[in-house]
This record gives C-alpha cells, sequence and structure tokens, in this order.
C-alpha cells in the first residue's frame, strides 16, 4: 500500500460521478487487489481533512488531525469516497519535506494499520455490492464503465 495522486485525466473522466472528489493534488492511499462483483480492481482511496462529524466510524481510518480540519470533523482515509483506478493514473505523492504527509505515510506503511485498511475497505466494498450504499458515495459500477480500471473495460 502506498500514498499516490491521481492523475487529472483520470479525474476528468470519472466527472460524471457528482461525488468523485475533484481536487488534483489529493493524496489517495492505493488498495490493491480488492474483490468486487467477484473481480480484482486497485482502488485508491481519499485522504480527506474534513469527514463530517456524523459520518460511521466504519466508513473512514481515522488520521492526526490536520490545520485544515474543521471543528467536530475528522481527518481520514475515506472509504465511501474510494474508487477504482489502473496504474497508468497515479503517480507517486512526494512525501519529503512535508511532516503530514511523511505521518500519513508512516501510518499507513504501519503492518496493523496496513491490514486493517484492506480489511475495512474490502467490507465497505460488500456493503456496497449488497446493497447498502452510505448517502454521498462514489458510484463504483459508474466509474467502472468509465474504464479506469483495466480489468473491467466491458459494461457490467
Amino acid at each position: 500500500m502506498k500514498i499516490v495522486k491521481i492523475k487529472s485525466s483520470l479525474i476528468k473522466k470519472y466527472s460524471e460521478d457528482t461525488e468523485m472528489l475533484h481536487k488534483e493534488d489529493r493524496p489517495c492511499v492505493l488498495v490493491v487487489r480488492l474483490k468486487y462483483k467477484n473481480k480484482l480492481h486497485d482502488f485508491a482511496v481519499p485522504i480527506r481533512s474534513n469527514i463530517p462529524a456524523a459520518s460511521p466510524k466504519n466508513e473512514f481510518f481515522p488520521l492526526a488531525t490536520r490545520y485544515s480540519t474543521r471543528d467536530k470533523n475528522r481527518h481520514g482515509i475515506h472509504y465511501i469516497k474510494m474508487f477504482p483506478v489502473d496504474k497508468r493514473f497515479y503517480d507517486k505523492y512526494r512525501t519529503e519535506d512535508n511532516v503530514s504527509a511523511a505521518l500519513i505515510k508512516a501510518m499507513v506503511s504501519d503492518k496493523e494499520n496496513e491490514k486493517r485498511i484492506v480489511k475495512e475497505c474490502q467490507e465497505y466494498l460488500d456493503r456496497y455490492e449488497a446493497g447498502d450504499k452510505p448517502k454521498y458515495f462514489t458510484d463504483i459500477d459508474l466509474l467502472l464503465l468509465h474504464g479506469g480500471c483495466p480489468y473491467h473495460q466491458d459494461p457490467l
């Protein structure tokens, strides 16, 4: 698992989904090989500094609060905003000279945290596939139709 940034070409390709996050330099955690609809896909899971306080704890992995996190909101890896991605569409996210990014990288690289993030992402996808879709989720089926993942070029 690593921290990546998504190329603007994929963000534009996915713009039809109104819940897709459009900030181009947003760091994402790359989670590879999650199962969705009996196929393996790689997913990028956005890191957000203002996850609403009312969000259920199973929708995100908490990170240390950032200077940009508003009162009562949370900073974390937001599972409900995950989207399929292929290696053609991501770049390395630079953490040098960025204390906050280095801290996140260290947290994500921790083996126990990594296991937890992968497990919780897969659990989210399982619930999503079963029809339990939270408010403000990215539409994974729509995004797969737009070709962000090479394993799924044909419509469902």
